[in-house]
């Protein structure tokens, strides 16, 4: 196994530019992880080098040999010149971005300029545990690949499919395949939970300061909205896109009680 003990290696110098610098992520197809619980369930066709402290203990990714030479074995120093936490774990690696999948399915979410790391990161936990089919992001979006979107993500950016790219493009192809489309609006004349979402459905969550924009609004068949006491105006996006997802999975389900049996929430 493979040792680096200087944090002044050069590749460690590359794993720190990468961790740090969306735009050498993007020019170069890689991205950095890290923790146990992230990298547990990575595809191992996405990993390029896995960095392990000498003091490790934990798991290794399922289906990596403890022989597999992509391990790189780390000093305590080294460790935590790559490490982008404060209660490093002693485990990171170096994972090739993943291809963009083909959208397939009848549940998906189009994200307009999502700007906060940890409201992405909850939006795709929630959407694999909902059982959303894929997520369409605009370019504008925070950077689905930085250390702090990854971690909210605790791995779900690995299982739930999604495309970057135009999202009016997105909005005239789904159509065409008969996806309706609702914009989680203020200005909603419905209720959430009044509409039909038994059918192929498209949601769209805009950003956190401005909402969707109009040339979004525009495209949508509904303009749905959640009912609010008090004085507050409006929630948090990755609030409002979970239960509106949830509200998906409760009209979709079938035997709830059964699925629900024996299992922690």
């Amino acid at each position: 196994m493979r040792r680096i003990d200087s944090p002044a290696n050069a590749l460690l110098k590359e794993i720190r530019e990468l961790g740090k610098k969306a735009k050498k992520r993007r020019e170069e197809g890689y991205f950095v992880g890290e923790g146990e619980r992230l990298l547990r369930d990575l595809p191992l066709s996405s990993l390029v080098q896995i960095f392990l402290g000498e003091d490790y203990r934990g798991e290794l990714p399922h289906g990596l040999s403890k022989e597999d030479e992509r391990i790189i074995l780390l000093s305590k120093r080294a460790m935590e010149s790559i490490s982008n936490t404060e209660s490093q774990q002693g485990i990171v690696a170096k994972l090739k971005i993943p291809t963009e999948k083909k959208a397939e399915g009848d549940f998906f979410l189009l994200l307009e300029d999502i700007q906060d790391p940890g409201n992405l990161g909850t939006i795709f936990r929630t959407a694999e545990a909902a059982g959303v089919s894929h997520i369409f992001l605009s370019r504008n979006c925070t950077d689905l690949f930085s250390p702090k979107v990854l971690r909210s993500t605790m791995g779900s950016l690995f299982r739930v499919p999604f495309s970057i790219g135009n999202l009016l493009s997105t909005v005239e192809e789904l159509k065409k395949k008969g996806v309706t489309f609702y914009a989680m609006h203020l200005a909603g004349r419905e209720y959430f939970y009044e509409s039909d979402f038994s059918s192929s459905s498209a949601f769209m969550l805009g950003n956190e300061g401005n909402g969707l924009s109009d040339e979004l609004s525009r495209l949508a068949d509904e303009k749905i909205r959640i009912p609010m006491m008090g004085s507050i105006e409006s929630l948090n996006v990755a609030t409002a896109g979970s239960i509106v997802m949830y509200e998906v999975y409760r009209q979709r389900a079938k035997g709830i009680e059964k699925l629900f049996s024996g299992r922690n929430c």
